[in-house]
């Protein structure tokens, strides 16, 4: 597992594709029977629903949970479970906005896609010629980058690229900057998971519209389609009665988060927050293919491009019966054991939420979960448990156990000294003059060690704002604790200092080969 791993995934993504895609949903066609789209099964499925939500709910703690169900462009089931805010005690119902996370993508691929309805833009539109700023490392991929290569994360940049700057405090504006220096792999050729590439994808949009991400967002989907408890601005979301709130886990026992996540700076990848009951009219606006009741909401062309598989994001796996993962323009792709496709998203903040939406389009049948509670895989499988249920009559696989484990998994400590002990006869170090001082590099920018009585911190971020107290291990090797919530209180970053090329290594921020600093002074 890479340094970052743990931050990164729980982050704003969660498993992020599709949910579908981690399991290698396609079940052998022997323990499948024959389906329509009538969905013979979806009485039994919807009477399950609660029972499976509050066994959840009682193996796992999770404060609040609420589903929807749509069928046949019909909500026919939503509901609210346990409570929107451990202080005050408020319930949760179909109406509480919950924070969607990284749902936030294929509902902010619809807004893009109303503007390729009515022309303003198209998904093959260079990012470049709206946003003249922009640029990746290559300047030939830098000028033929579309608005769609960033949806469907295959620009070529490293796996969350930038989470790490916005953690470490940067804005927006820094961060969309500073993408120019990370190292690229092949331009649509391979698939990396990025918050800010999908940012700057829908900056793009926003800029062909003449307005900003929210606003758009407002006008072009939520008021139109009726979703009057939806937003893109965190403060609006706080600002809103019968709202959740994040909860986190601590020693076993839940509570609010103390710091609630706003992701304004990402909002089109993580920062929207919405209500079953609105994400089940755009669920069905979705399964309309662009229809929602009577009305043609937007041009099914411009919708279905981004439901149409635009790169693996699951390579071939060993096995013959089982179909790669795909991603389209914000909507992870997969086919069960019917052939069905099924149209899936996760989203994930570690300070509390874990959401899924899931839709087969085959059965006119979607499914929303949103929930409050630091993300243990409680929303997917209640989602895939559903669809299973309502196309096959059971389970095909037992989600609990996959999804709890991979969860679990991402929690793992990190960091390459992380279960080592410091030497017995550890050479000692110089002293702590030989190090502090002013480092930098282009991406990270300055890294400041500071000196006091001996003793060694490290700061990161615009003034500084990140610190960690350094701790000798042996010769010019240092560490630190991490101590954020994304990552294992046991996980350990490693700082190696270079007195001779004045330089210092950052062992948590080099996964892209990036966390070497070079000393100013």
């Amino acid at each position: 597992m890479s340094s970052q791993w743990s931050m990164k995934c729980l982050r704003l993504a969660a498993l992020a594709m599709s949910a579908c895609v981690l399991a290698a949903c396609t079940p052998g066609s022997s323990s499948i029977e024959a389906s329509t789209s009538e969905s013979p099964n979806l009485s039994k499925a919807l009477s399950s629903l609660p029972v499976q939500v509050q066994d959840l709910m009682g193996k796992t703690g999770v404060p609040g949970v609420a589903v929807a169900v749509v069928h046949d462009g019909t909500t026919t089931y939503a509901e609210g479970f346990g409570v929107a805010n451990l202080d005050t005690g408020a319930k949760v119902d179909a109406d509480t906005v919950f924070q969607l996370a990284s749902v936030s993508k294929p509902v902010g691929s619809t807004v893009v896609a109303t503007l390729v309805s009515d022309g303003t833009i198209s998904w093959q539109k260079p990012v470049q010629s709206l946003l003249p700023d922009f640029a990746l490392g290559d300047p030939w991929v830098t000028s033929h980058l579309s608005v769609g290569d960033l949806y469907a994360h295959r620009s070529g940049l490293p796996d969350h690229a930038g989470d790490d700057l916005e953690w470490l405090g940067y804005d927006q504006t820094q961060i969309l900057n500073r993408l120019r220096y990370l190292p690229l792999t092949p331009f649509r050729a391979s698939y990396a998971y990025t918050n800010y590439g999908i940012m700057a994808g829908a900056l793009a949009a926003a800029a062909a519209s003449g307005s900003d991400w929210p606003t758009l967002s407002d006008e072009a989907l939520y008021q139109p389609l009726g979703m009057n408890r939806t937003t893109s601005s965190f403060q609006q979301y706080i600002a809103m009665s019968n709202h959740s709130v994040g909860h986190e886990r601590v020693n076993g026992s839940w509570r609010v988060t103390p710091e609630q996540f706003n992701d304004d700076a990402a909002t089109a990848a993580g920062g929207v927050a919405s209500s079953v009951n609105d994400m089940a009219r755009w669920e069905a606006m979705v399964l309309g293919q662009g229809k929602s009741g009577d009305t043609q909401f937007m041009r099914s062309e411009a919708l279905v491009q981004a439901l149409f598989p635009h790169n693996l994001s699951k390579p071939l796996p060993p096995s013959a019966d089982k179909a790669p993962g795909q991603y389209g323009y914000g909507f992870g792709l997969a086919v069960n054991g019917l052939g069905h496709t099924v149209i899936s998203h996760s989203g994930a903040f570690s300070q509390g939420a874990a959401t899924f939406v899931g839709m087969i389009p085959a059965s006119h049948l979607g499914i929303v979960v949103l929930t409050n509670g630091y993300p243990m895989g409680v929303a997917e499988t209640v989602g895939m448990t559903f669809l299973d249920n309502a196309e096959v009559g059971s389970p095909t696989a037992d989600w609990w156990a996959i999804y709890s484990k991979a969860f679990a998994s991402i929690r793992q400590p990190t960091g390459s000294l992380t279960s080592a002990t410091p030497p017995e006869r550890a050479t000692p170090s110089k002293p702590a003059a030989a190090y502090a001082g002013v480092y930098r590099n282009d991406y990270f920018g300055q890294a400041i060690v500071t000196q006091h009585q001996g003793s060694l911190t490290l700061a990161m971020g615009p003034q500084g704002q990140r610190r960690w107290a350094l701790h000798h291990w042996d010769g010019d090797t240092f560490t630190f604790t991490l101590a954020m919530p994304e990552v294992s209180d046991d996980s350990l970053s490693a700082v190696v200092f270079d007195t001779k090329r004045k330089t210092m290594t950052v062992e948590f921020y080099d996964d892209n080969g990036l966390g070497t600093f070079a000393r100013m002074n």
